[in-house]
């Protein structure tokens, strides 16, 4: 394969490969449907801002819901002392 020429590890080749297919199948879309490139630039940059709220909504989610079981504990083990 050509990436073993390029003294990338396995995972990293997978990752361009990926990347290149995915592109690829971007633009045959494109040409198959007569869609702009800029029409799926538009498009590509949505899905990601899409994406990237969706993560960062979990990892929020997340964060508060540690803090609040944090909290929960500390007072559950303060009650406990008190008694």
């Amino acid at each position: 394969m050509i990436f073993s020429l390029l003294n990338v590890r396995k995972k990293t080749a997978a990752s361009i490969a990926g990347i290149f297919i995915g592109l690829a199948c971007l633009w045959g879309v494109s040409i198959w449907q007569d869609i702009s490139p800029q029409e799926m630039v538009n498009i590509l940059i949505g899905t990601v801002i899409m994406l990237a709220v969706i993560i960062g909504g979990a990892l929020l989610l997340i964060i508060i819901f540690k803090l609040l079981c944090g909290l929960l504990r500390r007072l559950g083990a303060s009650k406990e002392n008190d008694a």
